[in-house]
């Protein structure tokens, strides 16, 4: 039918549209033309850019992940359950290549982001936004410590995916370019 992550879901009738709206088990979401995000991923003011990054990285971590244990699903088991299903939303696949708890970083990897693959050649900085912000926030999470992330290969940029870099903002080069135009200040985070 739609995929197979979202037929199982239809398949147990956990998947409904109800009162206008959809619903993953009790998790709102919207299906939406990629259009739609493209012109909040295109805007050039980096600090407009850090600020939706904050806030989704916030959402993710109070918000978002909390919901995943009201759709049963183990701790363990959250980082997967994401994956797949931003994936299956048609966000591109979504592979995390390296992780370790010990260190707290992480590497995503993003094939066929939809929002870079259409901006390609027409911006002069990553656009992946909004999923940079989920995964500081869900990885925030997940390690038990504040950590950041930086776009550092973007498709838009003629790159041949998206690549995250997920680690503790005092790990990052805080005088590299890509790291100040992603990473938000101290006094920009409580604005």
């Amino acid at each position: 039918m739609l995929n197979q992550f979202f037929d199982k879901y239809i398949f147990t009738n956990t998947l409904k549209y109800a009162h206008n709206n959809f619903y993953l088990v009790n998790l709102p979401f919207v299906i939406a033309p990629t259009d739609l995000l493209l012109t909040l991923c295109s805007v050039p003011d980096q600090k407009f850019q850090r600020k939706i990054y904050s806030s989704v990285k916030e959402d993710a971590k109070k918000t978002f992940l909390p919901r995943f244990s009201e759709l049963g699903i183990e701790k363990e088991k959250e980082l997967s359950f994401l994956k797949i299903l931003f994936t299956a939303s048609g966000w591109g696949k979504i592979e995390v290549i390296d992780k370790n708890d010990e260190t707290k970083r992480a590497i995503v990897v993003i094939d066929n982001s939809p929002f870079a693959q259409a901006l390609r050649g027409k911006v002069q900085f990553p656009v992946d936004t909004i999923l940079r912000g989920l995964f500081a926030g869900v990885f925030s999470a997940l390690f038990n410590v504040d950590v950041d992330c930086v776009e550092s290969e973007c498709v838009a940029l003629n790159h041949q995916n998206c690549k995250l870099i997920i680690k503790p903002k005092i790990e990052f080069d805080l005088t590299s370019k890509i790291v100040q135009e992603q990473i938000p200040f101290e006094d920009e985070r409580t604005d």
